[in-house]
């Protein structure tokens, strides 16, 4: 067989399956399914956020993301030249939003991957996977809520550290000294322990009781103070 009349036939298999354009029915059941799949989406972001400041907006733009998507992967699905040209516009689009969470990156990925998954009907898989998905993330997030870091801030004139040791040896797991500066007579002491969420006013009470303490805090690892 000559390389033309291998051309021919690929191109010719090609259209055959190109031409399998979705009906209307078919169109209105993925774009059904997608909106059901990223509510799902959008209640397990807001179940397993931890940040500091929750978007709504960014939320609500995974469902448009996935929606977006799956109407490109149906128009596409039919006309190879406009795949193509899709595929040609699509890689000079930049996009100057800044995603400051790698988490929301991943479920931005999330979203887009049902769309494409639900514009070809393959919906077992997009179904399958989304539930492996969040249920690997409620399992992660549990775990990190009951193993959460903390960064204490420790102000003080003399040497008070070993005091500030045994405290934190009574209420904490563990801790690791991330910091230590000294200017003129103040040190400060930049601490990440890990304690019970219901240990946190003990361990500031009984630092503060410390002769010479200036300054102390406790930082969430989300950016929450706690007083």
């Amino acid at each position: 067989m000559t390389t033309g009349s291998r051309l021919r036939t690929l191109l010719s298999s090609g259209n055959q399956f190109l031409q399998a354009a979705f009906t209307p029915t078919q169109i209105l059941l993925s774009f059904l399914i997608t909106v059901l799949m990223t509510t799902y989406i959008y209640y397990i972001y807001k179940k397993t956020f931890s940040g500091i400041l929750y978007s709504k907006n960014f939320n609500l733009t995974l469902i448009v993301i996935a929606l977006v998507v799956n109407a490109i992967m149906i128009g596409i699905s039919g006309n190879i030249v406009l795949s193509l040209g899709l595929v040609g516009a699509l890689s000079i689009i930049r996009f100057r939003t800044a995603v400051k969470d790698p988490r929301d990156t991943a479920f931005l990925f999330w979203a887009i991957t049902v769309g494409i998954i639900n514009g070809v009907a393959y919906y077992e898989l997009s179904i399958i996977a989304s539930l492996f998905i969040s249920l690997a993330l409620l399992i992660f997030s549990k775990k990190e809520s009951l193993e959460i870091s903390y960064i204490l801030i420790v102000v003080y004139e003399t040497d008070l550290f070993p005091k500030i040791k045994k405290i934190l040896e009574k209420y904490s797991w563990s801790y690791t000294v991330r910091s230590d500066t000294h200017e003129g007579k103040n040190i400060e002491k930049a601490i990440e322990v890990k304690v019970e969420p219901d240990t946190q006013e003990k361990v500031l009470k009984e630092i503060r009781e410390l002769p010479n303490i200036k300054k102390c805090i406790l930082i969430s690892s989300s950016g929450d103070f706690v007083e």
